[in-house]
């Protein structure tokens, strides 16, 4: 057995029996630019979990998911906040690196921040 963390997301359009996971191959932080990058592959199952091999073509390239402070935080949450039609971010949001090392300095579970984070990069439509 690896020890790669696998998300179960949302399944892709026009495939709606194929199960999708993300692989998180890995996590990278960079302390001179405040970043954090999770590594991530795309996997597709069937409803048994048995790896479907037929997809194997559209594996092969990574997603990459960076939070660094460019990104903004609710700060309660850690849920990404967006501009306003003014070009404004909600009042108190702050950057999402600084959320991050926060947060896991106060015990936060690394594993669980980033189910969080594959699970909204997949409802903002990033792995369609």
């Amino acid at each position: 057995m690896d020890h790669i963390q696998r998300i179960e997301i949302s399944p892709s359009p026009g495939y709606p029996d194929v199960v999708r996971k993300i692989a998180v191959l890995g996590k990278n932080e960079d302390y001179k630019f405040c970043s954090v990058t999770l590594i991530c592959q795309i996997e597709h199952y069937d409803q048994t979990g048995k790896r479907l091999n037929a997809f194997a073509a559209i594996e092969r390239d990574p997603f990459l998911l960076i939070a660094d402070d460019s990104s903004r935080v609710n700060p309660e949450t850690g849920a990404l906040v967006f501009k306003d039609a003014n070009g404004n971010y909600p009042a108190g949001s702050i950057g999402q690196y600084t959320w991050l090392k926060a947060a896991v300095e106060n015990g936060a579970n690394p594993f669980a921040i980033t189910t969080g984070a594959v699970l909204e990069a997949d409802a903002l439509g990033r792995f369609t």
